[in-house]
């Protein structure tokens, strides 16, 4: 069994495996994806609308670090790499884009240190 997906979003001090990874992740996405509907479909003015869009793009943004932050701990890592997300998203669109999907990847792919690591117990073995 592993960590259940939607529970310790904000936790700095845990581990999370790959397949809480990708369910949170899918989670996050279905929310931004149902504002963005909910937009479109109400026709919200241009002022109102990004304000709004705003008002959950900002946690948005701050989920997604911890998120990657308790995977990058999985692998044995520490959690600030998950701040090159800000460098990289400064590249021009196509070379962020490129990097984004394969950091992606590379997180939801390769498997997390089996047993305990710096960061914790191993997050299949707790649950």
């Amino acid at each position: 069994m592993s960590l259940p997906a939607s529970e310790f979003w904000f936790s700095l001090s845990i581990r999370r495996n790959r397949k809480s990874f990708i369910l949170a992740n899918i989670a996050l996405f279905l929310i931004m994806a149902l504002v963005v509907y909910a937009l479109v479909f109400f026709d919200v003015r241009i002022k109102a609308g990004n304000a709004i869009f705003y008002v959950f793009y900002v946690p948005f943004i701050f989920t997604q670090y911890f998120l990657t932050a308790q995977r990058l701990r999985d692998f044995g890592k520490t959690g600030w790499l998950a701040l090159l997300w800000i460098p990289v998203s400064l590249l021009p669109q196509h070379f962020s884009g490129i990097a984004s999907l394969t950091f992606l990847i590379i997180l939801c792919v390769v498997p997390g240190t089996l047993g305990e690591n710096r960061y914790g117990d191993d997050p299949l073995s707790e649950w």
